[in-house]
């Protein structure tokens, strides 16, 4: 598969993550139950999680890096920290202001290693 189509797929799982984590942590924010929403923004987080993880894969094999540098290091950590706050928005909506700018965060600090750390 060309590199296009990972990158395509990338930034698919990129707005999917966000879009999901967006309705759960505004769900948590406004304290109500709605668990048709909290499934599809779990559900969308989740193939966003997946589809980041083979496209991201696939743009390291196809691009040539390696998994050794710091900065695919850097971001397959924030892979994981990205996958472990789904439990913290479910379990700790108290914290959803704080996992709203967490969230951001991470997208930030993986957008920065990209552009100014990829080497």
């Amino acid at each position: 598969m060309p590199a296009n189509f990972y990158s395509l797929l990338h930034i698919t799982g990129i707005l999917m993550v966000f879009i999901g984590y967006g309705s759960l942590i505004g769900l948590a924010l406004s304290k109500a139950e709605n668990p048709g929403v909290k499934k599809l923004g779990a559900i969308t987080s989740g193939i966003g999680l997946t589809l980041l993880l083979v496209a991201g894969f696939g743009l390291i094999a196809k691009l040539g890096y390696s998994y050794t540098s710091t900065w695919i290091i850097v971001k397959m950590i924030i892979w994981l920290l990205l996958g472990s706050l789904v439990a913290f928005i479910n379990r700790k909506p108290e914290w959803a202001k704080l996992l709203w700018w967490i969230t951001l965060l991470l997208g930030f600090i993986a957008v920065l290693m990209v552009y100014f750390f990829k080497s």
